[in-house]
């Protein structure tokens, strides 16, 4: 099998996944059965329990697609043998989006920091904790780690072929998490060198994964200047992947400053980030964005701030996911 045949057929098992994450009821019920035992005892084809409790369970995962008649259905199977630590990853996390939701829409829609202040899944994004390289620290940070990890690696089949890589030599991503985007970049371009910049508990979790010749870790906080060299020298092209969003604007414009400032001639900024929140079809899965709703700032924004600082031949590409990403970038003169 190619490459692209390769990324094309985990892009599907990524769309394919969802499915069984559109309505509330079923997948909360299927959140319960893989916690519970039950989908590997299904796996392993023995019965379904007899109890008036295990009927409405089973009753709900067959109207989510995931049982038929008392079995695993070949495409839920399918996405549970590809896909099981994203799947459970996602169920996680719509657990406690849902809750903050259910308790906090007005808040989320009306005053935010209120929202921020009560809300289950900021508490879980706790950046303070996660400075040291401690047993606590690791403990504190691994849950978020692993999600964002779950997302990305869901990610990364549709967005890496679109990001323009080629040419370049040395990629510095800033909050690249475990490494899963630079991982993917540099299976598909041979002749580059990676480096992550992110906090010291992270790059100890992104270095557990296991090492690769061409990435490194390099632990610090991207607000502050100094960044690291890759394989010895500036780098050619410096990606933020789903990160500005996470700031305010004065703090996200400064890391953009900073990225500027570090890269070298005629490199490149990379930005891929979820476009503004907006209207049309919202299954259950789409609460796990809603939490972030207010903080997806539109393309043109990120467009602006590069042209406004200098950059030239800057250009945008759409991926549709779960909700479209714009890999913006622009080429320092």
């Amino acid at each position: 099998m190619n490459q692209d045949s390769s990324l094309q057929e985990q892009t599907a098992a990524h769309l394919h996944e969802d499915a069984f994450l559109e309505q509330f009821i079923g997948a909360m019920a299927l959140e319960s059965a893989l916690r519970n035992g039950l989908i590997d005892a299904l796996r392993e084809r023995r019965p379904m329990p007899t109890s008036r409790s295990a009927d409405i369970l089973s009753a709900m995962l067959e109207a989510n697609g995931v049982l038929a008649q008392g079995r695993l259905t070949a495409s839920f199977a399918k996405v549970l043998d590809q896909r099981r630590p994203i799947l459970e990853q996602k169920l996680k996390f719509l657990r406690l989006a849902a809750r903050d939701v259910t308790n906090g829409l007005d808040d989320l829609l009306g005053d935010l920091p209120a929202f921020m202040a009560r809300s289950e899944t900021f508490a879980l994004f706790r950046y303070d904790k996660a400075m040291q390289t401690d047993p606590a620290a690791l403990d504190a940070t691994r849950p978020w780690v692993d999600y964002v990890t779950a997302l990305s690696e869901a990610e990364a089949p549709a967005l890496v072929p679109h990001l323009p890589l080629a040419g370049a030599s040395r990629l510095l991503e800033v909050g690249g998490n475990t490494g899963v985007m630079a991982r993917a970049a540099l299976e598909m371009h041979p002749d580059l060198s990676a480096t992550i910049l992110d906090l010291p508990a992270v790059c100890a979790l992104g270095e557990e994964i296991g090492a690769h010749p061409r990435l490194t870790f390099t632990p610090g906080d991207a607000r502050e200047p100094g960044w690291p060299l890759v394989a010895g020298a500036r780098p050619d092209v410096i990606m933020f992947k789903s990160v500005l969003h996470d700031w305010p604007q004065d703090q996200a414009m400064t890391m953009l400053a900073h990225a500027i400032d570090h890269l070298a001639p005629k490199g490149r900024i990379i930005i891929c980030e979820r476009g503004a929140f907006r209207g049309g079809p919202m299954p259950f899965w789409m609460t796990a964005n809603l939490v972030f709703a207010p903080f997806y700032r539109p393309e043109s924004d990120y467009r602006a701030a590069l042209a406004a600082r200098g950059m030239s031949d800057v250009s945008q590409t759409e991926v549709a996911l779960d909700m479209t990403f714009h890999i913006v970038s622009g080429r320092k003169p």
